[in-house]
């Protein structure tokens, strides 16, 4: 009989799995299950759908073709709702169970939701994670002329600049003292606050949570802890996310912060593997267990899982924080340990200014590039990005790096092996 191969998920880590399990000759019968109703797209990119810089059909990332040649049977539109580790199935939301030898956890995450809410307002309020997601943001903000948006991070900022436009303005309620506190340091989150501004009917209000949103009229009323009120046609909400995890007994699997997995992307439960936004792993940088919710992080972690569901014996060396975006025009990149203050014990912390738009931070762990904050010019990112991945130095060439000088690829791996 056919090994069966159940995958839970249907974006980056579920994807890269199929492959690398085909890959590494897998020919077990692998049904992936998914609580979506189409093909695999990327969630990175609805924040650009909702500008209006791409059309719809350039979210997805594969169609029908991609399944039926990797021999995979798609089980779409449904949601695991219990996990029998014992029995070694898994029921889903229409009663089916489906049997297996192998199990992989690919189920990604959910926005945070705002508490104390009614049902009617619950509905109404909008938050951005899946394509259906976008479809409402859309149409709920479409005749609004002021929204709010809760909270300060990445999405955040990305719907905030997608909807703020002639016309309509957005008030960004960010409950920490400045924008993006998961990603950039105080410096460079005032410079991109100030892009924003400039460029944009945006503004903030810091260091407030919301305390209630009630239906007023068409409309709503968004009343802050500090007394604030905010009479707005829209709401959208970006918290952070949780873990899909509402089927797992963490009886029989170990969960923290989300699934937490070994080196080889297993789970303390026997044939199972989880990978990525729904697992919990080792920060390659830090030597701790944390989630670290990236596409390539997703992306890594789901091929060295999809491997072993293989039979193979491969280890994954760690995750670490990245994050590349855009804000009407002005490039960041967030790398590594990027937000480490300067009083970090046994780091140092080079910082370059150009402008009032150019900021550069290196964070060294002795000679080691450990992270860094690009705000204008990021044309070296990647190539820092690979540095840090691999634990290279920057031996002489430091401070040229620093400034920017060293942009090629060629150039900069040299300074990494300390030529």
């Amino acid at each position: 009989m056919s090994e069966r191969i159940v995958i839970l998920g249907n974006s980056a880590a579920a994807l890269a799995a199929v492959r690398a399990y085909r890959a590494r000759g897998g020919q077990g019968v692998v049904t992936l299950v998914s609580r979506e109703s189409c093909d695999a797209y990327s969630p990175v990119l609805t924040t650009y759908y909702l500008r209006g810089q791409i059309p719809e059909e350039r979210l997805f990332v594969c169609d029908g073709a991609f399944y039926e040649a990797a021999g995979v049977e798609k089980v779409f539109n449904r949601s695991a709702v219990a996990l029998d580790t014992r029995a070694q199935t898994v029921t889903l939301d229409d009663g089916a169970a489906l049997a297996y030898d192998k199990l992989l956890i690919a189920t990604g995450a959910s926005p945070r939701r705002l508490e104390g809410l009614s049902a009617e307002v619950s509905e109404r309020v909008l938050y951005l994670r899946t394509l259906d997601d976008a479809r409402r943001i859309m149409r709920g903000a479409e005749a609004a002329a002021r929204v709010v948006v809760v909270g300060g991070g990445l999405v955040s900022l990305q719907v905030a600049a997608a909807l703020a436009r002639e016309g309509r303005r957005v008030t960004g309620i960010v409950s920490s003292g400045q924008i993006l506190s998961q990603n950039v340091d105080a410096e460079a989150a005032a410079i991109i606050q100030r892009h924003l501004e400039e460029n944009a009917p945006i503004d903030f209000v810091f260091g407030v949570d919301v305390a209630a949103v009630a239906r007023v009229g068409w409309g709503f009323q968004v009343s802050a802890g500090s007394g604030e009120h905010f009479e707005v046609d829209a709401v959208v909400v970006g918290k952070g996310v949780r873990p899909n995890l509402d089927f797992v007994d963490t009886e029989t699997v170990d969960v923290g912060r989300g699934v937490v997995v070994d080196g080889y992307l297993r789970t303390s439960a026997e044939n199972i593997y989880a990978a990525g936004d729904v697992s919990e792993g080792i920060n390659r940088l830090t030597g701790l267990l944390e989630p670290v919710p990236t596409w390539t992080s997703a992306c890594e972690q789901g091929r060295v899982a999809g491997m072993n569901l293989a039979g193979a014996d491969v280890e994954y060396d760690g995750s670490f924080p990245e994050n590349v975006t855009t804000f009407f025009g002005l490039r960041v990149a967030s790398l590594g340990r990027a937000r480490v203050r300067v009083d970090d014990r046994g780091l140092r912390i080079l910082v370059h200014r150009e402008g009032r738009a150019g900021y550069r931070k290196l964070v060294l762990e002795g000679d080691r590039l450990v992270g860094a904050l690009l705000v204008g010019d990021i044309d070296d990112a990647g190539v820092l990005r690979d540095v840090i991945a691999r634990g290279g130095h920057l031996g002489m060439a430091e401070e040229r790096v620093l400034r920017g000088e060293l942009s090629q690829a060629d150039r900069l791996l040299a300074c990494w092996s300390g030529e």
